[in-house]
């Protein structure tokens, strides 16, 4: 099944549960992401060249993350130089790495984002440049002649990448190890993008990574993934407060990002959204969907009785395969009267499992 189907998929089977008669008559939306302070849990994910949905581009998206009061993460493949960006932000900015073949180029951008103030270094690693999804081959894209890699612009620098071999610049033969060298060359702090899998996520945490991002690249990179929603669970438990972690794919309203929280995201990540926004009236466009993104997160913590956003947790949800979930409980439930009935537990044992079950 496509990825991209995947992830609304599963952001579609996480149920939220109401809850109420419990004071939320104030609420407070803001979090800490890496020390700094956003205004709601939603941030702009990288994306590249906003000018395909704007003219103004990264510019307008940037100015929107501002009077939102939130984190854009500038994509390597900006309409716009990080410079540029930098210039008319108002809030924290990051930078979405790819790590090139070409290791000079990479160090270039590295420095760049950091004399110009990022706050994080975005390393993107589920996306060897080859796409093998059927979406991609049945809409296959292909940035316009006009359309400027401008980060690229300036850099003195033999065969750099363009737009048509943008993806086979990509360093395929990255390790963990690398990243030693990428701390060599910055202080910013890493967050890791593309951690589908505990497996990963502890090597995150074992390396020193400062966050990671749960994604599957929009359902881009490789068809028959899980939505990442459903992987955000063992990815938290894995790493547990070790690390931040961030999630994104699927998300469409604001009570798709109470359930990411409640599984235990930090903040969620927009995409597709973005392009929306702008392509409709530029920054005032993508203004208006986060605006429609926050009041909607507002009125679902009003409604699952929630007043702090930072309280999210797993009991406001229910999913297939939780002990929230009505099909999971009653399955459980089943399979232990099995278990008396076959004398393979004790009425004492019964009794106790099943309280556990319905506490």
């Amino acid at each position: 099944m496509l990825s991209n189907t995947n992830n609304l998929k599963a952001m579609d089977g996480v149920k939220l549960r109401p809850r109420v008669l419990a004071d939320v008559s104030q609420r407070d939306l803001s979090t800490e992401v890496l020390g700094n302070k956003i205004s709601f849990p939603v941030m702009l994910a990288p994306t590249g060249t906003h000018q395909r949905a704007h003219p103004e581009g990264e510019l307008a998206s940037t100015k929107a993350a501002g009077i939102a009061g939130t984190i854009l993460s500038l994509s390597t493949a900006a309409s716009y130089s990080i410079e540029e960006v930098a210039e008319v932000a108002t809030t924290p900015l990051w930078f979405q790495l790819y790590f090139f073949k070409d290791r000079e180029l990479t160090e270039i951008l590295v420095r760049r984002a950091e004399d110009a103030g990022y706050g994080a270094l975005m390393l993107t690693v589920d996306n060897l440049g080859a796409r093998s999804t059927e979406r991609e081959q049945r809409y296959a894209y292909t940035l316009e002649a006009e359309r400027i890699l401008k980060n690229f612009v300036g850099v003195e620098l033999p065969n750099l990448p363009n737009r048509d071999n943008f993806g086979s610049s990509f360093e395929s033969a990255l390790h963990w190890s690398d990243l030693d060298w990428l701390r060599s060359v910055t202080n910013m702090p890493i967050v890791i993008k593309g951690i589908q899998t505990a497996e990963d996520a502890r090597l995150c945490a074992e390396n020193g990574v400062e966050g990671l991002v749960v994604s599957n690249h929009g359902g881009h990179a490789l068809d028959g993934t899980e939505g990442t929603i459903d992987m955000l669970p063992e990815v938290v438990d894995a790493v547990g407060n070790s690390l931040e972690v961030y999630v994104d794919g699927g998300i469409r309203h604001g009570s798709d990002v109470l359930k990411c929280l409640a599984l235990g995201a930090k903040a969620a990540f927009i995409g597709r959204p973005i392009f929306w926004g702008l392509s409709v009236d530029g920054q005032d466009g993508l203004s208006h969907i986060l605006e429609i993104l926050r009041d909607e997160l507002d009125v679902a913590m009003g409604l699952c009785g929630l007043s702090d956003i930072k309280n999210a947790n797993p009991s406001l949800v229910s999913y297939p395969g939780s002990r929230n979930h009505r099909g999971g409980l009653i399955a459980s439930l089943d399979r232990l009267v099995e278990l008396l009935e076959q004398g393979y537990i004790e009425r004492n044992e019964f009794d106790s499992l099943k309280a556990k079950l319905l506490n």
